[in-house]
This record gives C-alpha cells, structure tokens and sequence, in this order.
C-alpha cells in the first residue's frame, strides 16, 4: 500500500489511541491500588479513575458516534461525577472495550476521507480535526493520570515511556 499524508495521519492516530496511550494508562493501573485509582488530592480535581472513565466516554463518542455515525449515548457528567469506587479490574475492563471500539472504528476507516465533514460533533468538523483532537486530549489526560501514579507509587512505574513500547 502506497503512503499518503492521510494514512500516516491516520495511522499514527490509531497507534497512539490504541496501543501507545493504552498501554501508558494500563502500567499506571496496574502500580495503584483499588483505592489509589479513586484518590483526588481535592473535590475539584478528578482521580485516575475518573480520568479513566472519563476517556472511555469521550473516544466512545468521538468514534462510534461523530465517526462511525452511531447513536450517541454519553452521559459527560457522570463520568465526572462517579464515586462509586468499583474495583480497578472493572475499570480496566471499562477501558478495554473502550479501546477495542476505537480499534474497530479506525481499522474500518477510509483515509481518504479525513479532509471530509461531519456536523455529528455539534459543528461542522473534518474527520482529521476529530481525530486529531481525541489523540491530544487523551495525551493531555494520560499526562494527568501518570504524573497522579507517579506521586502515589513513585517506584513502581520508573520509565513508564519505555515500558508501555515494549
């Protein structure tokens, strides 16, 4: 297959939402405890489990829906708004699918069709603008999330870059 500035485009988006930022965020569940994923150092200021949540919410919407046209069925608030404290191994299963979803939806898209529109998202958008967002938030967020881990378990997660490569 030939390459082209939109299936680089497109291919280095799904790698970062895929593997990269997945793996990233999974090294950072798997060094915190069921308690340390729901920590906040305040009430105004998220935990790893409501970034996490909160991920899972946002890629669901910008993939199934405003990409693949599905029926959008996110509940923002919530995703903030959770306390409920379920157990880390659910979380991670919560972002599993999440993650898979956004596997399915990128691995069925046409590249060509990145400089195309769609208003799906509330305003008129390209699907490069879209899935160039997804990858910077969910870059700005997986920052939050192993900077959080690296204060509550500094030693588990040394070179956290280099593990989540590999």
């Amino acid at each position: 297959m030939e390459r082209t500035l939109d299936s680089t485009v497109l291919h280095i988006v799904r790698t970062r939402l895929t593997k990269d930022y997945p793996g990233q965020i999974g090294i950072c569940l798997d060094a915190l405890t069921d308690e340390q994923i729901w920590w906040r150092p305040n009430d105004r200021s998220n935990s790893v489990a409501n970034l996490v949540i909160h991920l899972a919410g946002s890629n669901r919407y910008y993939l199934e829906h405003v990409v693949a046209g599905a029926e959008d069925r996110r509940d923002r608030d919530a995703e903030f708004a959770a306390r409920d404290r379920r157990p880390k191994a659910e979380l991670q299963r919560h972002w599993a699918n999440a993650v898979a979803l956004v596997d399915r939806v990128l691995e069925d898209f046409d590249a060509a069709r990145l400089q195309e529109t769609t208003d799906r998202s509330g305003k008129t958008t390209t699907y490069a603008q879209i899935l160039l967002h997804v990858s910077h938030h969910n870059a700005v967020h997986v920052g939050q999330i192993v900077y959080v881990a690296k204060q509550l378990n500094p030693e588990a997660i040394d070179d956290i870059w280099r593990k989540a490569a590999k």
